[in-house]
């Protein structure tokens, strides 16, 4: 004896109901199996704030961070714009091993010399000018 699917009083079997009471939309999702994302480097691509145009990072870069599509001029940290300004080797660094003095005794929850110690050892790492 073959197990079919109840009728109700319309004639129709409960599986045939269920099809008509989804919406076309919901077939076709159900349809689909989901794939997965491919994975992206961070920081390959970045996107224009001003058209919304991904570009990649590299060619931003040697573009002097203008983008190509709109002209928007993105932001350029000072020691980028220094080395797009001046020549390869003409760049002479004075006063790097100066340490700021705390002159007005300022007090808080931290030692001062304490709180800018790991600041100056991030910013001793990512020094390098060309």
């Amino acid at each position: 004896m073959a197990l079919c699917a109840p009728y109700d009083k319309t004639g129709i079997d409960q599986v045939q109901a269920e099809r008509l009471s989804m919406s076309w939309i919901e077939r076709i999702k159900s349809n689909i199996t989901p794939t997965r994302k491919a994975s992206i480097p961070e920081g390959v691509w970045t996107k224009c704030d001003s058209c919304g145009q991904v570009l990649y990072r590299a060619e931003l870069e040697r573009n002097l961070e203008v983008c190509p599509k709109c002209d928007h001029h993105m932001r350029m940290s000072a020691r980028n714009r220094l080395h797009s300004l001046l020549d390869e080797g003409s760049l002479v660094e004075l006063g790097s091993e100066l340490e700021p003095k705390d002159v007005l005794k300022f007090r808080d929850s931290k030692n001062t010399k304490t709180a800018w110690r790991p600041l100056r050892k991030r910013r001793a790492r990512k020094t390098r000018w060309w």
